[in-house]
């Protein structure tokens, strides 16, 4: 009986250590359990607020031509102007003042032209806090009117040539201008497109004069400071083509500009169908609501690349 006891003693002894033991081990680790956790908690707390963050207000100009303007646009909201502002207030800020300076037809002298006489578009650069651009398009519509029947012949060639050196310092001296008007904001510049692929994807001149078009104004971009090229180059052009096979649609297609006389050329363009699905039914040139979408889409991107330029808290 006794040795029971001495038993029974000893095990309880061992149990009352081993809750002691555990008890300690317990409390000594909890600490540095919530210390652990701790960093996690805090980081998912910053985490969130930063996404809650937004600017009180972003002043966003838009400059050029018919592109900014919104031509094509089926609701008249002023295309990708009224579609980034809308992206922005979702996204990145409580208020958006914008302000759509596109006029349709203007070359990039004429909207040089625009911002130096008229005091309104100086006024509210000066306040910008985005500057969008558009420009160039017209300029190269213009040498392909003039030039369309030659476009693969040698005077062609030089035609472009001449028309390529104006356009670099056409568009070196309305960026310089709008760069002087506001030191700081950034300035994103949309690249130009073919809107003729569909119709002539053979064509390669075509292709090949508007990206040497696009490397003019993007060697122009670089030479600025916080001013970033927007490229829509290919999807614009190929429309839903783009990133797929071209096979069938050369062998649909009008591929001979020697058959396309100035009333071959209005009957196809006056087609209700357009063959390109971002470009629009009315005129085959502008995009359409799916256009200005692409559009919006690739200037929110680039602009979020460069976000430190234009998101301030400070304002």
């Amino acid at each position: 009986m006794k040795k029971i006891t001495e038993i029974s003693k000893f095990l309880i002894t061992l149990l009352a250590l081993s809750c002691i033991f555990f008890g300690i081990f317990y409390f000594l680790a909890r600490p540095h359990q919530d210390q652990s956790s701790q960093p996690e908690q805090t980081a998912h707390t910053e985490t969130k607020k930063h996404k809650e963050t937004k600017l009180t207000d972003l002043t966003v100009i838009g400059l050029g031509d018919s592109l900014t303007y919104g031509v094509g646009d089926t609701q008249e909201r002023g295309g990708y102007v009224y579609l980034l502002k809308q992206k922005l207030l979702k996204n990145d800020t409580k208020s958006v003042t914008d302000f759509n300076f596109g006029k349709t037809g203007d070359t990039t002298t004429q909207i040089k032209q625009r911002l130096d006489s008229q005091a309104e578009i100086k006024q509210q650069l000066k306040k910008a806090d985005v500057i969008t651009v558009t420009a160039g398009g017209n300029d190269l519509m213009h040498v392909l009117q003039n030039n369309f029947q030659t476009i693969s012949s040698n005077h062609f060639n030089d035609s472009m040539q001449r028309a390529k050196d104006s356009y670099r310092l056409n568009m070196t001296a309305l960026l310089k201008d709008i760069r002087a008007t506001n030191s700081k904001a950034p300035i994103f510049l949309f690249s130009v497109y073919d809107p003729f692929y569909v119709y002539f994807p053979g064509i390669t001149a075509l292709q090949k004069y508007t990206s040497q078009w696009n490397k003019v104004a993007a060697e122009q971009v670089k030479q600025l400071d916080s001013t970033y090229f927007v490229d829509v180059e290919r999807q614009l052009s190929e429309g839903q083509y783009y990133g797929k096979s071209k096979v069938n649609l050369k062998k649909s297609t009008n591929a001979d500009l020697s058959q396309a006389d100035d009333k071959n050329l209005e009957k196809l363009l006056s087609d209700p169908k357009e063959k390109n699905d971002y470009l629009s039914a009315e005129d085959h040139f502008h995009p359409n609501d799916d256009g200005y979408q692409l559009m919006t889409k690739k200037l929110y991107e680039t602009m979020l690349k460069h976000k430190e330029t234009w998101f301030k808290e400070t304002q």
